[in-house]
């Protein structure tokens, strides 16, 4: 009995020693089950192209199609990982895409396109199959865009690398390598690899390393099974849609604008008068252009006469184009294709007209959601300004979270200026007096305003105004008004009350205020001494020049102050 239990327990024993040497050998070895598409490639649509970006498998909205063996690409897609310059406007059926010095414009199946108004043929026109979402020709998208791609059509598989970008490879040099779902080998299979096959390499993780199969499969490798890694540089430079700086201010030192508002027509007389005293200044910029409806129409007080006149006292003029701080009527112009292009053709026969040597463009107001369309209607606007010989510049908020919109990064892009409106620190309406430009906010927007802009494409707006602040306790709370002044006008203000004016070293203004029917006025001062402190920060900053708002409201001391700092 005794001897019968021991070769049970024997038996046990070797059972159990067996079973668990089983599963050692087991967990020891290499899974080699094949992983399906799904694992594979997380975004995996069953009958669908799938899209590879470089090393990564891209969540894509809308499938790219092959039609007849030819390729188009939704314009989401191509927007967001390939050319951000394409707009499509869904109402319209209408895609425009811009360069630094090109519009195109295709419409929805049709052959004709134009570049810069002029027709040319497509090949393949643009589709919208099934949905409203534009699809390009592929063919179209390789001329302007530093891509290459691979289509694989038995995999449904379609790879996309960037030209410009470095990149590694490697090749396998075991007979028996595979491509893993992750970094372990219990991992499923991607592929199995043969001896030479060549591969895109990426990050490497404790022995492993990402990689891409010339089949376009994404999965990780260890790092024994591959030989050396290879570093491959671009093709080609990586394509800037920032041309060179276009020095065409044609001014000694740096430039020197002064906006001019002019109201109505008749107003243009004063030009004359209003260049009398002024020393330094290379540019004059009336406000004579607006959008007057929702259909695009331009009103326009342009005078040939102060054109000819300003040009012979060696000034150059930059008509400035405004949105009348409109939101409604901005978004239903920007928002048009062929509203923006109806403006434009406008403003370009305008500025022949008139023989203008510059526009700026002033659109305030503008709304968060219409950020898109100004920025379109700025690249829209530009390529043809310039084919003019025209320059053009864009004025801009101090930066701030409100105003990011206005996306002064592409912007800067494009236009030869970008014109920080360096006051309305306080404004008009503002629940608070204050100044209209401390010398802190005024550097805020400088440095904020660099790191999207190239220094040498930054004009610094500076305000030849202030304000006389009204404070008047109401009910227990104190009620704030404001109206602007001249300079001059504002210092007799404060003389006139016997005010106390002293220097205030944090904010770089003199102030005073003083007290007179129960109501409390104050003045930050803008002066010679408050300019030099802004016009020191664009010399140390490097920028481009100042911009005056506005001619009229300036002392005589400001010029000579200008001049000091910009042409010497």
């Amino acid at each position: 009995m005794k001897k019968a239990m021991k070769i049970v327990m024997i038996s046990l024993l070797l059972l159990l020693g067996g079973f668990f040497a089983y599963h050692y050998i087991i967990d020891m070895l290499p899974n080699f089950e094949q992983a399906n598409m799904r694992e594979i490639l997380p975004n995996y649509q069953k009958g669908k192209l799938s899209v590879i970006i470089e090393d990564e498998n891209v969540e894509i909205n809308y499938t790219p199609k092959l039609v007849e063996e030819k390729l188009y690409l939704p314009v989401d897609l191509v927007n967001k990982y390939i050319d951000p310059y394409y707009h499509w406007d869904e109402k319209e059926k209408t895609l425009t895409y811009t360069t630094s010095n090109k519009v195109i414009r295709m419409k929805n199946d049709d052959l004709t396109y134009f570049v810069n108004s002029e027709p040319l043929e497509l090949d393949m026109p643009i589709m919208t199959f099934e949905t409203d979402m534009a699809y390009i020709p592929m063919d179209f998208i390789l001329e302007f865009s530093d891509i290459e791609f691979e289509l694989n059509k038995d995999l449904k598989i379609l790879v996309f690398d960037y030209l410009s970008n470095k990149y590694k490879t490697s090749n396998v040099v075991k007979k028996k390598s595979y491509i893993r779902i992750d970094t372990n080998e219990k991992s499923k299979v991607v592929e199995k690899l043969s001896i030479n096959d060549e591969l895109r390499v990426y990050e490497q993780y404790d022995g492993w390393v990402k990689v891409r199969s010339e089949s376009g499969l994404l999965g990780y490798m260890k790092r024994t099974d591959l030989g050396v890694i290879k570093d491959i540089y671009p093709k080609i430079a990586k394509q800037e849609d920032d041309p060179q700086y276009n020095d065409k201010k044609n001014v000694d030192g740096l430039i020197n604008i002064a906006w001019h508002q002019v109201t109505r027509t008749a107003a243009n007389s004063s030009i004359k008068k209003v260049l009398e005293d002024v020393k330094g200044l290379d540019v004059i910029s009336p406000t004579w252009f607006s959008i007057k409806n929702s259909d695009g129409d331009i009103s326009n007080i342009a005078s040939s006469e102060y054109v000819q006149y300003a040009k012979s006292k060696g000034y150059q003029v930059w008509a400035l184009f405004s949105n009348k701080f409109d939101k409604k009527i901005t978004h239903d112009v920007l928002s048009s294709t062929e509203k923006r292009e109806k403006v434009i053709k406008q403003i370009l026969a305008l500025t022949s007209i008139y023989n203008l040597d510059g526009i700026n463009i002033d659109f305030e107001n503008v709304a968060k959601e219409d950020g898109i369309y100004f920025v379109q209607f700025i690249r829209e606007l530009t390529p043809y300004l310039k084919a003019q010989d025209v320059v053009v510049s864009v004025d801009t908020y101090v930066p701030s979270a409100w105003t990011a919109h206005y996306n002064r990064t592409e912007v800067g892009k494009v236009v030869d200026y970008v014109i920080i409106m360096g006051y309305d620190e306080h404004w008009s309406t503002s629940p608070e007096s204050g100044s209209v430009a401390s010398i802190g906010f005024v550097e805020r927007g400088i440095l904020d305003t660099l790191k999207e802009v190239r220094k040498e494409k930054v004009i610094l707006g500076l305000p030849y105004y202030t304000r006389l602040w009204t404070e008047e306790e109401v009910d227990g709370l104190i009620n704030v008004s404001s109206k602007a002044y001249s300079m001059d006008r504002a210092k007799k203000i404060l003389d006139d009350n016997d005010a106390e004016i002293v220097w205030n070293d944090e904010v770089k203004q003199f102030y005073g205020d003083y007290a007179k029917d129960n109501k409390v006025y104050k003045i930050w001062l803008e002066e010679e001494r408050s300019i030099e402190e802004k016009v020191k920060l664009v010399i140390e900053n490097d920028l481009a020049g100042v911009a005056g708002w506005k001619i009229g409201l300036e002392k005589n001391e400001i010029w000579d102050v200008l001049h000091d700092y910009l042409k010497k």
